[in-house]
């Protein structure tokens, strides 16, 4: 699917409703930048925002994943098969790009918490370096971690980008702090672990 055509398709669609950008984004609860990066061909509008932005469009979603108008009445199973099939690529797409920004929040999160541990102590001995990495770098990992995809999630909903993802992960880190945390406190509790009975 080429964003450029379907960006330039949007923008004459909204000029023939005399509708602004910020006219758009307002019905479809986004921002308004969000409207211009998809008429500026730089992505793409959320997998559930497609229909909606046909209906404020007043055009099909056919003619929306195909960027063009439409005239004949009836549409060929190849024209529905071409949209499906775009319609899914536009969401595998999304996915992706969506899993790499969140591997990128994770990745700096990481690297700053090594690194602010690390120039705490330089002399750590082997036993130390396992404990901070287990007791101390992974919680706070997780903490941080699901502390900065929550944000990451916040300011992608409100650009009008899918955020499922992002919140799944920053749940998933959560949950793991909650299961770290159980267990820590059930090896304690059975004499096994460095907390007392």
């Amino acid at each position: 699917m080429d964003a450029q055509k379907f960006g330039a398709f949007i923008a004459v669609c909204r000029k023939e409703k005399n509708m602004t950008q910020a006219d758009l984004a307002a019905e479809l609860q986004v921002t308004d930048k969000a409207v211009s990066r998809w008429e500026r061909g730089v992505g793409f509008p959320d997998i559930n925002t497609l229909e909606p932005l046909a209906d404020a469009l007043d055009i099909s979603v056919l003619e929306l994943m195909r960027s063009e108008r439409i005239t004949e009445q009836r549409f060929s199973n190849e024209d529905a098969a071409e949209a499906v099939s775009d319609t899914l690529e536009l969401a595998r797409l999304q996915q992706k790009h969506e899993r790499r920004k969140i591997f990128s929040v994770l990745g700096i999160v990481s690297i700053v918490l090594i690194f602010l541990l690390f120039l705490d102590n330089l002399q750590w001995q082997a036993d130390t370096i396992i404990f901070t990495g287990v007791g101390v770098v992974l919680p706070l990992f997780c903490l941080c971690g699901s502390a900065a995809l929550l944000g990451y999630g916040i300011w992608r909903k409100a650009a009008g980008k899918p955020a499922g993802q992002t919140f799944a992960f920053a749940l998933g880190l959560l949950l793991l702090l909650v299961i770290f945390f159980g267990l820590f406190f059930l090896a304690g509790a059975l004499g096994g672990g460095p907390v007392p009975n």
